[in-house]
């Protein structure tokens, strides 16, 4: 592992579980991490938290992933005003509040394309001037798309195709807009985002957006159903880790945020494991 000593990290959705527990992995091994947060009052109690902004290795960025002059504001912040470049971005983005209920649509997000949009602000904003771009890791969903769901074990394909079928719908969005901007080919069969609910038809034509195909150096890492078990990877038990990780599909039931986060530590981390998967869709499950 070259380390990620030194390391400017640039985190979406890092208040809690998967961007929180990667983000204090860097932090840990060297790194310095700037958090977009609606609440940075989130981390008032965190005594892990605090020990690094006392060091200010880790910075607080008061804003709303969806507000664009908020995502400026964050790389402003991150890049120190242009001075340095941002050498990985976590987009780790789950939703907010309380999900509601549909007979017909399973549960319900709001706004319904939280990822999609925190996505698009992102890229928008990003700097032209950087060099080299950032790693960029993205985390969707296993299921997310026909072709997804027909991997996964069979009592779990309802969860997917109706329950938590909207969430799913964002996640799709997200995909979409890796693949079209870093020239990757859509997935057979995979439908399109549902129109302007979640991606804009003109999402290309907003003000600072990469043309198709320019942005290279990105990851889809779409994890099996997640839960808030322990990281086994940190148990040290056999050889290798306890999670499987495949370009595609892996099938399998589920993973703990924790060791999801641990590959994403040991993704931007490890230059070896980021030339294995950099510009693929990956999956991980036990």
């Amino acid at each position: 592992m070259s380390g990620s000593n030194g390391l400017n990290v640039l985190v979406l959705g890092g208040s809690r579980h998967i961007g929180y527990h990667a983000a204090i992995r860097l932090l840990d091994s060297g790194a310095r991490v700037t958090f977009l947060l609606r609440n940075p009052s989130s981390f008032d109690e965190d005594a892990v938290i605090q020990k690094y902004i006392t060091s200010k290795k880790a910075l607080l960025v008061k804003g709303d992933a969806t507000v664009r002059s908020d995502m400026q504001r964050l790389w402003n912040v991150s890049t120190e005003e242009g001075s340095l470049s941002v050498d990985v971005v976590l987009c780790t983005i789950g939703f907010s509040g309380s999900p509601t209920f549909s007979l017909f649509k399973g549960l319900q997000i709001t706004p319904p394309n939280l990822l999609t949009v925190s996505l698009l602000n992102l890229f928008s904003t990003m700097p032209s001037s950087s060099s080299p771009s950032p790693k960029i890791v993205v985390i969707t969903a296993t299921g997310v798309t026909p072709k997804s769901r027909s991997s996964a074990p069979l009592l779990l394909r309802p969860i997917y195709s109706y329950l938590i079928q909207g969430p799913l719908q964002d996640k799709l969005g997200a995909e979409r807009i890796v693949h079209v901007l870093g020239g990757w080919k859509w997935e057979d069969g995979a439908p399109e985002p549902e129109g302007s609910r979640t991606l804009d038809e003109k999402w290309l034509e907003m003000e600072g957006m990469p043309r198709a195909g320019s942005v290279k150096g990105m990851v889809i890492v779409r994890p099996a159903m997640l839960n808030d078990g322990e990281c086994l990877a940190d148990k040290g038990q056999g050889e290798g880790a306890p999670y499987r990780v495949g370009e595609g599909e892996v099938g399998g039931w589920s993973v703990s945020r924790r060791d999801v986060a641990h590959f994403v530590f040991e993704l931007v981390s490890d230059g070896e494991k980021w030339e294995r998967y950099k510009d693929r869709q990956v999956s991980i499950a036990y």
